[in-house]
């Protein structure tokens, strides 16, 4: 278990692309004030009484923010909550959500660059409120827009134990259609996924043309390590190892 907790926080981390070739922060940059960050975050908290409210890590990498409610929702208080690592908190998802989770974010990486204004993630699973007692717990990936045109990422957790059922781990993509956010799909890891996006059969077809990582980058205007996430995810989805399977399952399955 502690290799799979290893492995699903190194999918999430996947996410810390550094600096200016992550292509989400280089589409939609973060904002940097620190003050503008926390006035937004403590309006929103007070608009989401009944959530969790944590700053985004991945764009706000020097300040971090939860809120109050962390101890009567997450079972820790909002200072437990910001203490800990990545590793700890995915230690505290239940053991057989765990792997699901990180195909679930191996979907978003793959998902990027998106536009967070059209678009948010949900993810449902299993969370340790205390030893030996697990709430089902909404994860919400969302971000808001400032006058300035710069975005502040945060999730939101919610209990919802008392209104749903837990049957697995899924992820629900949101879409913004006509100002409400709608489920427009939903990824089951379980299930496994066989979809080729159509981005990924841009890239399959410039495999097949002997394109290296680099030049489909820069082909598709965007960064090696989006290229190198849909790769993944597309070994995964045709069942291969290598770039050269790859092209050849590409050759016998798209025209």
């Amino acid at each position: 278990m502690k290799k799979v907790i290893r492995e699903v926080s190194h999918a999430f981390l996947q996410t810390l692309k550094n600096g200016e070739s992550y292509d989400q922060y280089a589409h939609y940059a973060a904002e940097k004030d620190e003050a503008t960050v926390i006035s937004n975050l403590q309006f929103m908290e007070r608009m989401q009484p009944d959530c969790v409210l944590m700053l985004c890590q991945m764009s706000h990498p020097k300040l971090k923010y939860v809120s109050a409610s962390a101890k009567y929702i997450l079972g820790f208080s909002e200072e437990e909550f910001k203490s800990k690592t990545v590793a700890e908190f995915f230690s505290l998802v239940h053991p057989d959500d765990v792997e699901g989770v990180q195909r679930c974010f191996e979907f978003i990486n793959v998902s990027e660059p998106y536009d967070p204004e059209v678009y948010r993630f949900g993810l449902h699973y299993r969370f340790q409120y205390s030893p030996g007692h697990y709430i089902y717990l909404y994860d919400e990936k969302l971000a808001i827009r400032n006058d300035s045109g710069t975005y502040i990422y945060f999730t939101l957790f919610r209990d919802i134990t008392s209104t749903h059922t837990f049957t697995q781990v899924k992820l629900s993509v949101l879409q913004k259609i006509k100002n409400v956010f709608s489920e427009v799909y939903c990824y089951y890891p379980k299930h496994g996924e066989t979809l080729i996006t159509p981005r990924q059969t841009d890239i399959v077809r410039l495999i097949v043309r002997g394109l290296s990582n680099k030049e489909i980058a820069e082909r598709l205007n965007v960064s090696i390590y989006t290229i190198k996430n849909h790769k993944q995810a597309l070994f995964r989805k045709a069942n291969v190892r290598s770039s050269l399977e790859l092209a050849n399952y590409a050759r016998q399955h798209l025209e």
